[in-house]
């Protein structure tokens, strides 16, 4: 059964405001003001029925800003003496959940589209021959055609504005940045290039900040471990030359250096944008002088490879629980795992008749 009634229009000066437990209730209206003179009053406050407000304090205040004479309002039955009227207002400022920071993080991004859609089409709409203040066609040129429209330009900032609009519609403050870290968070947990380590540690990041709202501190480790993983991978891959090999140790050894991540997350990106052009220039040296080189360095660099590949993941069967795998793995997670071993005992059975016949052939030479 309702316990209240929705009344479409009431007078707001006939509406007891009384006392708030909030201190920023008139603060920062102006995105309200857009949405009421948009879309109208979401949300109407809500009062007893001697008409004492219990929500809605900030609506009321951004109606009287806009001159509003009269508002919806819900007139709640029961709520009649003094406590009863505390308790409501006690409930409805500190029991509303907000929205956890990945809910917060999907509405701003959602959010930053629209408005960049938004933008788009009024920039269009100036710049391609459309006149919003006036009705009047461009006017022909000498040969008969219209005005050359210029194209549209980017505006310098328009995407900080949007960011900055977005995030205060999501939480009522200009926090781009934290939403921005926990988008990109949900893109490296979710992204398939990334290394499985940081992935693994962008999902916990991504499943503790929403406990307890801390962000930035899990951001620089996920984003530290993703440089310093991507660092360990050109300092020990096969596929690079051992200048970028030693040079890249020389700056793994800076960056774990550092005490804070903050610093440590500065320095690795440093030593990225350093060694990024070096590992282009030496790959273009590697393919120009490749037909000079040894002519069997391709069998070595692969089998160097392989080996690499293995040493890294060595010891996996100790680290993992067989009967976990077998009474949790999904029909893809148990194919891709059986294939591997399957087919890596197949490998070797081909590799270990290739070794004996290699070594029949030494022996035979030997004799002779």
């Amino acid at each position: 059964m309702s316990r209240g009634h929705l009344v479409l229009e009431h007078a707001i000066d006939e509406i007891s405001v009384g006392y708030s437990f909030r201190r920023d209730v008139e603060e920062d209206l102006d995105e309200l003001c857009a949405s009421i003179e948009r879309f109208g009053v979401i949300h109407p406050p809500t009062v007893t029925e001697q008409y004492a407000l219990i929500s809605g304090r900030r609506v009321l205040a951004a109606q009287q800003r806009l001159g509003y004479r009269v508002t919806p309002i819900w007139i709640v039955h029961g709520v009649s003496d003094k406590l009863s009227h505390v308790l409501a207002i006690r409930d409805e400022e500190t029991l509303r959940k907000a929205l956890k920071p990945i809910e917060q993080a999907e509405l701003y991004s959602e959010l930053k589209q629209l408005y960049a859609e938004e933008n788009a089409r009024k920039q269009e709409a100036t710049q391609f021959g459309a006149h919003p203040d006036n009705s009047e066609a461009a006017a022909p040129t000498e040969d008969g055609g219209g005005v050359d429209s210029t194209p549209p330009q980017t505006v310098r900032g328009e995407g900080a504005k949007t960011r900055v609009r977005a995030a205060k519609a999501v939480t009522g403050r200009d926090s781009h940045g934290m939403l921005d870290q926990v988008v990109e968070l949900k893109q490296i947990a979710a992204s398939d290039t990334e290394h499985p380590q940081v992935r693994q540690a962008a999902a916990e990041a991504l499943l503790e900040l929403n406990t307890d709202g801390k962000v930035n501190g899990r951001y620089l480790r996920v984003k530290l471990l993703q440089a310093v993983t991507l660092l360990e991978q050109w300092a020990g891959h096969p596929d690079e030359p051992d200048a970028i090999r030693e040079a890249a140790a020389a700056e793994l050894q800076l960056v774990r250096a550092q005490e804070h991540p903050k610093d440590a997350l500065k320095e690795a990106t440093r030593a990225i944008g350093r060694l990024t052009p070096l590992r282009k220039d030496a790959a273009a040296a590697v393919r120009e002088g490749w037909s000079d080189a040894d002519p069997l360095l391709r069998q070595k660099h692969q089998i160097r490879k392989l080996v690499d590949l293995l040493r890294r993941e060595h010891g996996w069967w100790e680290r993992y629980s067989p009967e976990d795998f077998g009474a949790y793995a999904d029909d893809e997670q148990w194919e891709l795992v059986e294939t591997s071993i399957v087919q890596a005992g197949c490998f070797l059975d081909i590799a270990r008749t290739s070794r004996e016949t290699r070594n029949d052939v030494e022996v035979a030479d030997a004799d002779v």
